[in-house]
């Protein structure tokens, strides 16, 4: 039973580093991902992006309360309550422009969604920043007003 013992706990220390540092593994990744995740209301797949210590501002204003920086669990619990206030049914790149002394990425996309039972299109402003070589932390998201 020791031995079973041990190797549950050197599995979960093995574990612990890839949840701490979670980020998307590279832009077509970080696309998918923000793809599903505001096309179809994933809020986890939003989220894949962020490591425990990381911030990621979000402004949704007139759909969400809040805004400011927040972690991943923060992030979660918003994104999950603005996903049962509006239904997302698209998300359309516009534009994908590099930053690289900012080592950054801006993406712009069309966000549709269902608001009292009427569609509305709004803008969504995302920020993408590098980890190093092809890794990408999630920094910011923000809507366009009605």
């Amino acid at each position: 039973m020791k031995v079973w013992t041990r190797i549950a706990m050197v599995l979960a220390l093995l574990f612990v580093p890839l949840v701490a540092s979670a980020q998307y593994r590279d832009l077509d990744q970080a696309l998918g991902n923000l793809n599903r995740g505001f096309g179809s209301g994933d809020a986890q797949a939003i989220i894949a992006g962020l490591g425990d210590n990381d911030k990621v501002v979000l402004q949704f204003p007139g759909l969400a309360d809040q805004s400011g920086p927040f972690g991943r669990d923060q992030a979660q619990y918003l994104l999950d309550g603005l996903f049962n206030r509006v239904k997302p049914t698209g998300f359309e790149q516009v534009n994908v422009g590099k930053n690289s002394s900012e080592g950054q990425y801006h993406i712009q996309a069309r966000w549709t969604i269902v608001v009292g039972g009427k569609a509305q299109a709004r803008d969504l402003y995302i920020t993408l920043r590098s980890k190093g070589g092809d890794r990408y932390t999630l920094l910011s998201v923000t809507s366009g007003s009605k």
